[in-house]
């Protein structure tokens, strides 16, 4: 049986939130990252978040937005699966699910952003077919724009033009 005949994706509830930043300092290496995913998005941007689960078990989540200020984009502001599930093909349905929506809300194009210190991440937007914008900086050989969130801290900038 193929794994992902047993991935269940369904869109987030407050409820999800705290099993989602539980799992985050070992999904990323010890990186606690956790700070970055509020529980707001389980609450006001549910129906763009979503978890992937095998039977109950959290094995992936998505969190993204529909752009208030763009009104042609969406964003995918987190995006994680569990480090033994990787190259499954989890992130794709996620990713996929999230264009769905995108495209039925007329979003033609789908933003996100990375640390530079993630090649993984860096890699897999690439394997989504996401370009990097350029920026106001190198790290590492990519480009980045050095203060995207706040000072000092760069940030890899990504977008993907949607078919229509």
């Amino acid at each position: 049986m193929n794994i992902l005949d047993e991935i269940n994706i369904r869109n987030a509830r407050p409820s999800d939130h705290e099993n989602v930043v539980s799992v985050m300092p070992d999904w990323w290496g010890g990186r606690d990252l956790s700070s970055s995913v509020l529980k707001v998005f389980f609450i006001h941007f549910n129906k763009t978040t979503y978890v992937a689960e095998i039977k109950d078990d959290l094995v992936g989540f998505l969190v993204g937005f529909l752009s208030q200020s763009e009104e042609n984009a969406g964003y995918i502001h987190f995006a994680g699966v569990h480090p033994h599930y990787r190259e499954a093909g989890i992130g794709r349905l996620l990713f996929q699910r999230f264009y769905g929506v995108c495209k039925s809300n007329r979003r033609s194009i789908v933003r996100s952003c990375t640390s530079p210190i993630n090649k993984l991440s860096i890699n897999f937007h690439q394997r989504m077919g996401f370009i990097i914008e350029p920026g106001d900086g190198i790290v590492d050989g990519v480009p980045v724009t050095l203060n995207y969130l706040r000072k000092n801290d760069p940030k890899v900038l990504f977008r993907k033009e949607l078919d229509r």
